[in-house]
C-alpha cells in the first residue's frame, strides 16, 4: 500500500492556497472553474452525496437509458424493417458502459469529492503556482467532451433521419417523435460515459502540470530532500489515479470489446442486407468509445 506523501517544507513548492491580496480562493477563477466543473457533474447525476441525490440519478438512468428507448425499437411504425437484434445490442451497450461510468466515478466522487479526485486542495501548491494551466485543463475538458460529443450527435441524427425519410410509414408524427425520443436517449447515455472517460483524462493532465514542473525543479540547485519529497508525491498521485480508476477502465475495456466481437459475430451470420439505416448505430455506438 503507497503511503501518504511528506508534507513539502520548501517555501518554493509549498504556498497557502489564497492570491496576492490575501483572497481566499473562493473567490478565484480556478474555484469558479471547479464549480462549474461540480455543477456539470451534479447535473449529469454522478454526484450522489447523499440517499436522495443517488436514488434520483438511478431512476433518471434506467427511464431516459433504459427504459425508454426500447419501445422505440419493439413498437414504432417501422420497427419491422430494421434488425432488431442489432438495435437491442447497441442499446443494452449503450445502457451497460453508461452504467459503469456512473456508478464508478459516483462511487469516487462520494468517497472524496471533486476537489480530492483532481487533486486541487489546501495541499496542492500546484494550485497556487500554475492556476491558469489548471483553469486551461478544465475548461479543455468541456471543449473536448462537447466536440466528441457533437461528431457522434452529427451521426447519430443523420443516421435517424435516413431511417425516417427513406423507410414508408403511415404518419410523419410518430417518427418525428421516434426521432427525437431517440436522439435524447442515446445524447444522455453517451455523455454519461463520455463524461467518465473524459474525467479521467483530465486528472492526468492535471498531472501532467506537476511532472512538468518537477522536470524544472530538477534544474534548479535544492536540496536533495526537495527532489526526492516531490518524487514521492508524484508518485502517490500516479497511484491513487490507478488504484481509483481502474475498475472504471478495466470493466470499460472488457465490455467495449465483447461488444466489438458480438457486432463481428452478427454481422458476418446475418443473411440479409446490411446497410447504414439497418446497422448505423453500430457505427455510431463505436466512435463513441474511440474516445
Amino acid at each position: 500500500m503507497t503511503t501518504p506523501p511528506p508534507e513539502t517544507n520548501s517555501s518554493s513548492l509549498q504556498q497557502p492556497l489564497t492570491d496576492s491580496n490575501n483572497h481566499t480562493t473562493t473567490d478565484s477563477p480556478l474555484h469558479l472553474a471547479l464549480n462549474k466543473l461540480e455543477s456539470f457533474l451534479n447535473l449529469l447525476g454522478f454526484c450522489q452525496y447523499t440517499p436522495l441525490t443517488t436514488t434520483l440519478s438511478w431512476i433518471s438512468f434506467l427511464i431516459i437509458g433504459v427504459i425508454t428507448p426500447l419501445p422505440l425499437i419493439l413498437y414504432s411504425d417501422y420497427s419491422k424493417y430494421q434488425i432488431k437484434r442489432f438495435e437491442l445490442e447497441v442499446i443494452l451497450s449503450q445502457a451497460v458502459v453508461a452504467a459503469i461510468s456512473l456508478l464508478c466515478v459516483s462511487h469516487n466522487l462520494r468517497k472524496y469529492g471533486v476537489r480530492k479526485l483532481l487533486f486541487v486542495d489546501c495541499h496542492d501548491a500546484y494550485a497556487v503556482l500554475y492556476p491558469q494551466l489548471y483553469i486551461q485543463k478544465i475548461y479543455d475538458f468541456f471543449r473536448g467532451l462537447g466536440v466528441w460529443l457533437l461528431v457522434c450527435f452529427l451521426l447519430k441524427t443523420a443516421r435517424e433521419a435516413a431511417r425516417v425519410v427513406y423507410l414508408p410509414h403511415d404518419s410523419w408524427w410518430l417518427p418525428a417523435v421516434t426521432l427525437l425520443a431517440s436522439l435524447v436517449t442515446w445524447a444522455y447515455s453517451a455523455i454519461v460515459f463520455l463524461s467518465g472517460t473524459a474525467l479521467f483524462n483530465l486528472v492526468g493532465n492535471l498531472q501532467v502540470i506537476r511532472i512538468e514542473n518537477y522536470g524544472k525543479i530538477l534544474e534548479r540547485d535544492l536540496d536533495v530532500s526537495v527532489y526526492i519529497e516531490e518524487h514521492t508525491r508524484l508518485a502517490y498521485c500516479l497511484s491513487k489515479i490507478s488504484h481509483w480508476f481502474r475498475a472504471f477502465l478495466l470493466l470499460e475495456f472488457l465490455v467495449v470489446t465483447a461488444c466489438q466481437f458480438s457486432a463481428l459475430l452478427q454481422t458476418t451470420e446475418n443473411q440479409g442486407i446490411i446497410n447504414f439505416i439497418d446497422t448505423g448505430d453500430f457505427a455510431v455506438s463505436k466512435a463513441s468509445t474511440w474516445l
